[in-house]
């Protein structure tokens, strides 16, 4: 696993989402092909946006409680969070240019978020 990356599991992903800055969950399977393509992707823009998101990734099917519970339907989706509420989503593969395109909008749109929000965690 990518050192920027925090891999989520049933039981760290309440404390995952009480982190202090926003955060990014990519849903996955193994055996999805889609997925396989995105990984990579992330990993990049996990290492160009450290410090500013927390990036996760939840296997969806080892998670799934989680993943229902925020309404994943099909992976890859990407779930933005801001103090343990979901703000943003992205389902289906995208390109990196598009994906660091967004990640700089959810950033500049949620950027107060954390002060202007209280927490909630499922």
């Amino acid at each position: 696993m990518n050192p920027n990356i925090v891999e989520v599991t049933q039981d760290n992903w309440r404390e995952i989402l009480k982190a202090e800055l926003p955060v990014v969950v990519e849903f996955y399977t193994g055996n999805c092909p889609y997925c396989r393509l995105l990984t990579p992707i992330f990993q990049r823009l996990a290492a160009e946006f450290s410090g500013s998101m927390i990036f996760a990734m939840a296997d969806a099917s080892k998670v799934s409680d989680f993943a229902l519970g925020y309404g994943v339907m099909g992976v890859p989706t990407l779930k933005f969070f801001c103090s343990g509420r979901p703000v943003y989503e992205i389902v289906g593969y995208r390109s990196e240019s598009e994906l660091r395109e967004e990640f700089r909008r959810v950033l500049s749109t949620y950027r107060n978020c954390l002060s202007q929000s209280s927490a909630i965690y499922m």
